[in-house]
């Protein structure tokens, strides 16, 4: 019974979507209350707050199994990532989404009816409205950055009508520019009214700021489709003031419970091992040796030249993937400093991050073993591999439903909780701020716009660094941080850190061994074919694909979405196409590309574009659904439509 309830409820959700919404949860009306003139706006922007830092519901379904898995954050998992989906996930944000909008426009709505009683509440709810107004664009963003097409005129009374996504995003720049210019800096909430957010505590200054670095984020999405608009949104909002001090940073603290504050990765079940493009980055990443601050991990370190065993019958050949078929049987030489920290080596007890999944019934160490080939019945163990302290990602994109001859034998990543770095424990364990926006970001913002040779307040080194330290200091590494920014080592796809080095890498005599005899031996190491790469740029250690490879990883884990809109917009950082042997079933990339297609070069449709708008959008209103997929640009809602600002070719 709880369970039919629980799916009528959320139909119900999505229905109200296309309806009046004026009404909002109860628990934000003052009992007392005659009407909305009485009812306090920011108890209803308080709650929107809330419920979008996503219960273990909408968290595990959207953050984990869809924005994580495409953006390759979380390696395991295998749904987004493959562009298969699954319609009661996707319903989770459509539905859930159109609530925390809702709660956000009634806080507008409520702001315009009650105007307060005294000086104070006047000055205060005339600011609960602005940032009532920078908030829901940032809900709306996800939404249509996710699905495509949303209707503007939502919750307003009248019956919806779905804008494309260059309206909604022209509505994005006017939102933000007259909230950020309508707030009152010298307002001070009361104790009590701060307690209602828990990100910026309604200081009208943080959030102009934030107002101000949305723009940036916002505009830069453009830079493909509308280049001038781009530009002149940019230049403005560069010239106000931005997130760029510490305490800048835009999160709401997770807590326990099941409860929305509950961390959007901490469900015990859910591994979130490394994905192999993840450890592609971080490998050789800065020259800063990982036994300067993890001395007790020497004796399993092995020399950057050195690439691992290698095992051509346990993995797929039919990648881009510069390590493809390679298993690292220790720890790279160099890694990012940041590497360890978010990551957790395979029974690495001692950390001060391990997570110990071994409370959920996984061991965290195992050895496991790759099976014959060509034993019939596909149980003989051919050689057994040990994974601790071993620095491996899963393939992401590679199933063994889609790699009979050679994955499905890969027992030992068959089982990546035992045999993969895997999440940190801070963000399990409610003890981090889920980021909404770091000042970071904001600094990588106004490199890559220095970079176009837009007008910014500092030069696009200047801009680079200081996010690099901004992340640095965030993580507690930054003593490393000017080593680190001198450094020129290529990470394993060719990118350096130092921000003049764009000399290009040069593929080397790589050491390895055969992971069947344990002979040693020599190979050419390739680095991605930067001609067939999907970055238009075609480089790989250019200006801008440092600024965006350094992004990617300071955004990490939190930053999926930004990511993925990354890699879809500029094809950056790199990203191996998955390595499979057969046809691609039950996923829509099923008929866009073959096994072999790589060899061709990276294109849009290698890669996860949308999320499928949910079946009860279509079931509750046909006509607004067929206008969605027109506005789209498809006949079919299918996750491989590039968005209006994607790279198309």
């Amino acid at each position: 019974m709880k369970t039919t309830y629980k799916i009528l409820s959320m139909a119900a959700l999505a229905i109200a979507m296309l309806g009046s919404c004026s009404d909002f949860d109860e628990i934000n009306v003052n009992p007392s209350a005659a009407g909305d003139d009485a009812v306090h706006p920011d108890y209803s922007l308080n709650q929107s707050f809330y419920e979008a830092q996503m219960d273990p519901d909408i968290a595990e379904r959207v953050f984990v199994y869809n924005w994580a898995s495409i953006a390759r954050v979380v390696g395991e998992n295998l749904m987004g990532v493959t562009a298969r989906y699954n319609d009661q996930f996707n319903d989770r944000l459509y539905t859930y989404s159109s609530t925390w909008i809702k709660n956000a426009t009634a806080a507008i709505e409520l702001a315009d009816k009650n105007k307060g009683t005294n000086d104070h509440e006047i000055a205060f709810y005339k600011n609960v409205k602005q940032i009532a107004r920078i908030w829901r664009v940032m809900l709306i963003a996800d939404f249509v950055d996710s699905f495509g097409p949303y209707p503007l005129n939502a919750f307003t009374g009248v019956a919806p009508q779905f804008n494309s996504e260059e309206e909604v995003y022209n509505y994005f720049f006017t939102e933000l520019k007259e909230a950020s210019s309508a707030l009152d800096i010298n307002v001070k909430p009361t104790d009590a009214e701060a307690k209602g957010d828990p990100a910026f505590k309604y200081d009208a200054a943080q959030w102009q700021k934030l107002a101000n670095s949305l723009r940036l984020r916002y505009a830069l999405q453009l830079t493909e489709v509308n280049n001038a608009k781009a530009k002149s949104e940019f230049e403005e909002a560069a010239k106000l003031p931005l997130l760029t001090e510490d305490g800048d940073l835009f999160g709401f603290k997770e807590d326990g419970g099941w409860s929305a504050y509950e961390g959007v990765m901490n469900r015990g079940w859910s591994d979130h091992c490394i994905s192999s493009s993840m450890c592609n980055l971080l490998a050789g990443l800065g020259d800063i040796p990982v036994t300067s601050y993890r001395p007790d991990l020497a004796s399993h370190i092995k020399p950057i030249n050195y690439v691992g065993e290698k095992y051509e019958k346990h993995y797929p050949a039919l990648t881009d993937n510069p390590t493809k078929q390679l298993w690292m049987d220790g720890i790279p030489e160099y890694l990012d400093p940041r590497a360890l920290v978010v990551w957790c080596l395979t029974n690495d007890t001692t950390a001060t991050n391990w997570p110990d999944q071994a409370k959920q019934g996984k061991k965290n160490h195992a050895k496991y073993g790759m099976i014959d080939p060509t034993d019939k019945d596909k149980k003989k163990i051919l050689v057994k591999v040990d994974a601790e302290f071993t620095w491996n990602g899963y393939p992401a994109g590679t199933r063994g439903a889609w790699t009979p001859e050679t994955f499905a034998l890969n027992q030992v990543l068959g089982n990546a909780w035992d045999t993969t770095p895997m999440l940190s424990k801070e963000y399990r364990n409610n003890s981090k701020k889920r980021i909404w926006m770091a000042p970071w970001e904001t600094y990588f913002l106004l490199a890559e716009g220095a970079v176009y040779g837009w007008a910014t307040p500092m030069t696009a080194k200047a801009a680079y660094e200081n996010g690099v330290k901004s992340n640095f200091a965030y993580y507690g590494v930054d003593k490393y941080v000017d080593q680190y920014l001198a450094s020129t080592n290529y990470n394993r796809v060719g990118t350096s850190v130092n921000f003049d080095h764009t000399t290009e890498p040069v593929d080397f005599e790589a050491d390895y061994k055969d992971g069947y005899t344990k002979e040693a031996k020599k190979m050419t190491y390739h680095y991605p074919d930067a001609s067939k790469i999907l970055y238009k740029g075609h480089k790989l250690n250019d200006k801008l694909t440092k600024i965006i490879t350094q992004k990617y990883i300071a955004n990490t884990p939190y930053g999926v979405v930004q990511s993925w809109n990354d890699r879809r917009r500029l094809g950056l950082p790199f990203f191996e196409v998955p390595g499979n042997e057969t046809t691609l079933t039950g996923s829509d990339f099923d008929g866009l590309f073959k096994a072999d297609s790589y060899k061709d070069g990276q294109k849009w449709y290698h890669f996860t574009q949308r999320m499928r708008y949910p079946s009860v959008f279509e079931n509750s209103d046909k006509e607004q659904y067929q206008n969605a997929l027109k506005l789209l640009g498809a006949e079919q809602n299918t996750m491989m439509t590039p968005l209006w600002w994607a790279i198309k070719k």
